[in-house]
């Protein structure tokens, strides 16, 4: 990095509202950097339709390129599956640079927000969820596909789980829980039925939870955790799992809370991190000017903490503190988006939040 007080991101605008929600996110950090003189540079990269279109590839090498020279990249939302045939990333560009920059964790915060009507009005929660291994097969192995039919009528699906992936996860969410002072930390497993690979992953916690003394670690079964949770949302604030389970977990408590709409995520390795919304591109609304910011907004201000997690420069923990609060409270002052049934336009939500910071 260039600066003491100074950090590097790349942006990549996506698909959908992609482009408004990151347009939106920059004006956001920007102000927010400014108040918290924090330095910032940016540099654009294309990714999905406008780079296929003129690149042939959703990823293409000017992008890799742009990505490996910054450490955090704010990422707007693209298709699944939707591109061409021909799209040497198989339609998958963001699991492409989760698997090839060893995004190993996907942190994903679920707050219940009035605004969504929530069936549970005080869900908060934090899902760790593995991000390379599991029963993804585009993730699974590191050569080939880990789903196939050996015949028409038969599909097989591998769930690969290794040491080395849980060890480094198990690290990453015990170091989380010890900077945000939590005492417990959920392990969500059906250890009952998957005994090798959950074994694997349970024994890299126990192995260092001597080192984290001051935390409690609680083994959940997955169906146990998937019952209890709406009934007792309080019991749990921090949970850690496979990929899977995980994907699956934070979808129901954002459910709970009334959406993905505002669910902002981050995915982190050692030496790199993406903000990126849980939300997809939302072509409905494509160019109208209605898509909410926010949740991409709040996923770069956890991209912000990760930077000070790594460097302690506070700046950057003082933009994330100012991001977030501005958020909340231009929600709380009416000055919504359509979907917080409010009539401000996407860059207009993006100016009162950035005159909100204080």
């Amino acid at each position: 990095m260039a600066g003491r007080n100074e950090i590097r991101l790349a942006v990549l605008e996506g698909d959908g509202i992609g482009p408004e929600i990151t347009g939106a996110t920059v004006k956001v950090l920007k102000a927010a950097a400014r108040r918290a003189g924090l330095g910032l540079r940016l540099k654009t990269a294309a990714i999905g339709w406008k780079a296929y279109r003129k690149n042939r590839s959703t990823l293409p090498d000017a992008t890799l390129k742009t990505l490996k020279e910054h450490d955090g990249w704010i990422v707007g939302p693209t298709y699944a599956g939707e591109y061409p045939k021909d799209d040497p990333y198989r339609g998958h560009p963001n699991g492409y640079i989760r698997r090839h920059y060893k995004l190993f964790a996907n942190v994903r915060p679920v707050q219940a927000w009035p605004q969504l009507n929530p069936l549970i009005p005080d869900v908060d929660v934090t899902v760790l969820r593995e991000n390379t291994e599991g029963f993804y097969p585009d993730r699974n192995l590191a050569w080939g596909y880990g789903e196939f039919k050996p015949r028409e009528d038969v599909g097989l699906s591998l769930r690969v789980i290794t040491g080395e992936a849980c060890d480094r996860f198990a690290k990453f969410c015990l170091d989380y829980a010890a900077a945000l002072g939590e005492k417990r930390l959920a392990i969500v497993h059906k250890r009952t039925a998957l005994p090798q690979t959950e074994g694997l992953f349970i024994g890299a916690f126990e192995k260092i939870r001597h080192r984290y003394r001051a935390i409690e670690l609680e083994l959940v079964r997955i169906d146990t955790f998937s019952s209890t949770f709406p009934r007792e949302p309080r019991r749990y604030r921090l949970v850690a799992t496979t990929n899977l389970f995980g994907d699956i977990l934070s979808d129901q408590a954002s459910g709970l809370a009334g959406g993905v709409g505002m669910a902002p995520s981050l995915n982190a390795g050692l030496d790199h991190a993406m903000a990126q919304a849980v939300h997809g591109t939302a072509p409905d609304i494509e160019g109208s000017q209605r898509a909410n910011p926010s949740a991409l907004i709040l996923s770069t201000a956890m991209l912000l903490r990760w930077f000070y997690l790594r460097t302690k420069r506070r700046a950057c923990r003082d933009a994330a503190d100012l991001i977030e609060r501005a958020v909340k409270d231009t929600i709380l002052a009416g000055g919504t988006t359509p979907d917080l049934g409010g009539s401000a336009s996407t860059d207009e939500f993006a100016k009162s939040v950035a005159a909100a910071m204080r």
